[in-house]
């Protein structure tokens, strides 16, 4: 319920990973080994979206062995990402590139991939950002592929949006404050995937349902 802080952690980017945790009170990296070793299958072909600092790719290729393009427009966590490859000696494996979402029609041929992960990423992109996000998802799965969608979005219920609205809004403006940055919670996600004819086959939520897992299928 605290991603707001993301900006602000992107400028320190070192210390991404551990305010990340701290913020998701431990629940995001739980969740990414859950993919991992739910959903993935080894050989695989999948799409990293904002990969940042590649805790979830390298964790993908040294467990399943999958092949991993992740893509992201921040240098500074492309170049810790790249730390975290060598370190893991998982070069063979994951394939960063600094790239933006917005130039993904130009990068990626059609039917490319088995899978596609977000991860946090989408509640830092504009409306139209998102749309045109998802419209390449789309392009870039191979029939039958998955697409895992893991973000921020508004809980329905009355008195847990009260609590989430009472410790992100102070926190949106401590990050805008110290960053002139912020980002937003996903907002009719579900119409945006049904309108992009996603077929949801899985939803969980965590953290107050401010945190959603969603999968879905091509």
């Amino acid at each position: 319920m605290s991603y707001v802080f993301m900006k602000a952690l992107e400028k320190k980017a070192v210390k991404y990973d551990r305010g990340i945790k701290i913020l998701t009170l431990g629940k995001l990296p739980k969740i990414k080994k859950l993919i991992v070793e739910r959903y993935l299958t080894s050989s695989e072909h999948i799409l990293d979206i904002g990969m940042g600092t590649g805790t979830f790719a390298v964790l993908a290729a040294s467990i399943k062995k999958v092949n991993v393009v992740g893509i992201d427009q921040s240098e500074k966590m492309l170049a810790i990402a790249n730390q975290h490859i060598i370190e893991a000696d998982v070069q063979e494996f994951v394939h960063p590139k600094c790239l933006p979402v917005v130039e993904m029609d130009t990068e990626f041929l059609d039917g490319t991939f088995d899978k596609v992960i977000a991860i946090l990423s989408f509640s830092e992109m504009y409306l139209d950002e998102q749309k045109f996000c998802l419209e390449q998802v789309y392009r870039v799965l191979k029939p039958e592929g998955e697409f895992i969608l893991v973000d921020e979005i508004i809980p329905g219920n009355w008195w847990k949006k009260s609590i989430y609205y009472a410790i992100r809004l102070p926190l949106a403006f401590i990050t805008y404050i110290f960053t002139n940055l912020s980002t937003k919670s996903l907002k009719n996600i579900h119409n945006s995937l049904i309108e992009q004819k996603f077929v949801i086959i899985e939803e969980k939520k965590y953290l107050l349902d401010s945190l959603s897992f969603i999968r879905m299928k091509k």
